[in-house]
Order: structure tokens, then sequence, then C-alpha cells
């Protein structure tokens, strides 16, 4: 999928705003960035946005109150669709893709640092073609609601992670995950399933 020119100037626009906000330290850049950036999504209710974040492709991205975005967290969306719930808080340096996929977060989650949610995979059939030059496989991501993501884990494209899960910290989630479960490893499996409190 080919970026247009509208959404090219709209993504340089953005990259100039992030120049002026992003790196605002303490309370205040907290503020200026959530009102200066709020207008820009599809739709966002109040939210935290730390120093270094990047996001891309604003107008594609729906999101609701009270997320929080961490230090240097990424959302790229400039060729895709990207929906986060409410109370979704993205950790530092922790990357969401959406670019040629549509990823669905619930609410109520946490990803942890460094994780990767990777919405789409890069073609790679052709051995005449170089990888980088040949597109990718458009697919999705969807987290339910109330899922815990550990550092340093990756969802890959196609899968889905059902609401109540705990996905261990450098899992590879590449197979979807039942409610309730607590994956780990690579690839990630089912190592047992939460109990019901009393």
């Amino acid at each position: 999928m080919k970026l247009l020119g509208k959404t090219r100037i709209a993504l340089q626009l953005g990259e100039i705003w992030r120049g002026i906000f992003g790196w605002i330290p303490g309370g205040m850049g907290t503020v200026l960035r959530c009102l200066a950036y709020r207008p820009f999504f599809a739709s966002a209710g109040n939210f935290r946005s730390g120093v270094g974040v990047v996001i891309q492709g604003f107008s594609n991205i729906r999101m609701g109150h009270g997320c929080g975005l961490n230090r240097h967290a990424s959302l790229y969306a400039a060729r895709g669709k990207m929906d986060l719930g409410n109370n979704v808080f993205v950790g530092d340096f922790s990357s969401i893709n959406a670019n040629d996929a549509f990823v669905t977060i619930g609410s109520n989650v946490a990803i942890g640092p460094m994780a990767v949610v990777q919405g789409a995979n890069h073609r790679f059939d052709s051995l005449d073609i170089p990888i980088v030059d040949q597109g990718h496989v458009e697919s999705f991501v969807v987290i339910e609601d109330n899922v815990w993501i550990g550092a340093h884990a990756v969802i890959l494209p196609g899968v889905r992670i059902a609401s109540g899960a705990v996905v261990a910290a450098g899992a590879v989630v590449n197979r979807d995950v039942p409610a309730n479960a607590v994956v780990g490893g690579v690839p990630a499996k089912v190592l047992k399933y939460r109990s019901v409190s009393l």
C-alpha cells in the first residue's frame, strides 16, 4: 500500500509537531503533548505521552481515555488502522506497528518495556527481488481486554490474545492465546491458567 500525497504531508507535519513538543520534560511536557497531539488522532481521550514518543498516522489511530505512552514508545499506522481502548499502557521503547495491518487493543492492557506488536510481515517468497522491495502480507493483531504483555515480548501478525491472558517477558507469540492463559517461551506455549480468586 503506497502513501498518497496528503498522507505524506500529514506525516511530515506530524514529525514537525513531534519535534516541537516531543522533548519537553516533566508534567508540563505531558500536558502540552496531550493538548497538541489529541486533535490529530481519529479520536482520543485524555492520555499521557512521555518524551520521545513517535506517532505516525495520527488520523488512523483511535485511542480511549486514560492511556499512557511511556518514553520513546512508538505507534505506527500511516498505512493501516489502530484502535486502543481505555487505560492502555505502552512501556518504554515499545512499538505497536499497524502499517499494512489492523491492530486492535482492548481496555486495561499493560504492555511492558521494549515489547513489539507487529501487525504485518514482509513478503519474502521471490528470490529475484530483495525482501525489502517485496511489500508486506496484510494482517491483523487483536489483544482483548485485561491483558498483560511482559517486557521484550513479541506479538506476531495474525494473533488474537484473549481476555485476561498474560504473556511472559521475552515470549514470541505466533498463535492465538486462550482467555486467562499464561504463556511464555519461543514460540510461546501455555504454561498455566490464572486461577479464580474468591
